[in-house]
Formats: C-alpha cells, sequence, structure tokens
C-alpha cells in the first residue's frame, strides 16, 4: 500500500512541477495579446495499473509455440500479445520481412538471451513471425 501511495505522491509532485513550469513562463512583462488566451496545461495524474487479461486461445497457442523452443521466457503477456497483434497486422499489410524481424528482433533476442535458448539473433526473430504466422494470423 505504502509503494502505491508513494507512486501517487511523487505523481502529484512532478505534476505540480509541470504546472509551475508552465505557468512560470507567463509571468514576464512583455507577454504579447496571444498568451492571455493561452488554453490552461492540465497534466494527467499517473494511472492505475491495470490487471493482464488472461490470453486467448491464438495467443496461448503462440506463447506455447515460443515455449518449446525457450522464447518466451522473461516476455509478459502483455508484451506477446501486442508483438503478436502487431506482427500480423504487418504481416497482413504486406510489409518487407526485414522491417518486420526489425520490429520482434528486441524481444526475441531479450527471450533467447534470458533462455540461453538455441536459437538466437535473426534466427530467433524468425521464428517469433513463422510462430506469429502460424498460431495468431
Amino acid at each position: 500500500m505504502r509503494a502505491v501511495w508513494a507512486r501517487g505522491r511523487w505523481a502529484r509532485i512532478l505534476a505540480g512541477f509541470g504546472v509551475l513550469a508552465t505557468t512560470a513562463g507567463c509571468t514576464g512583462t512583455a507577454a504579447s495579446e496571444d498568451s492571455a488566451a493561452a488554453v490552461p496545461v492540465t497534466v494527467p495524474m499517473a494511472a492505475a495499473p491495470v490487471e493482464p487479461e488472461a490470453l486467448d486461445g491464438p495467443a496461448l497457442r503462440f506463447k506455447q509455440a515460443l515455449a518449446e523452443v525457450g522464447l518466451a521466457a522473461g516476455v509478459p503477456d502483455e508484451t506477446l500479445v501486442a508483438l503478436v497483434r502487431g506482427t500480423c497486422a504487418q504481416l497482413a499489410a504486406g510489409l518487407p520481412e526485414e522491417q518486420i524481424l526489425g520490429s520482434v528482433r528486441s524481444v526475441a533476442a531479450f527471450a533467447a538471451s534470458v533462455s540461453r535458448a538455441a536459437l538466437q539473433g535473426d534466427d530467433a526473430a524468425r521464428f517469433y513471425v513463422g510462430a506469429a504466422r502460424e498460431t495468431y494470423c
């Protein structure tokens, strides 16, 4: 409970600094007529964390395909879902394979390094794209 309060407290403090920094520039004597009609700036508060949704059938099959070769380790489910949805959207749009690989390369490399998987680098990225194509798209 203390950690949640502390985050909220810091968000309010930082929001206050943002408001002060925004209004500090408006106090000069050389203000133009345009500054009088300026729209007030609102600083959003930090959003509360949202519970991740359970994986649906295709997303679960995608994660299982990755897990079989050690490429799901350390990657949160919500990241895997976002990655597979983005990959399928890129495939549907007909983007070049190298561009699609570039969008999954960092996540695939991270998962491969965490699990010490046999697939590394571009091979791991290619597996992510192939698994997305076969299990989710």
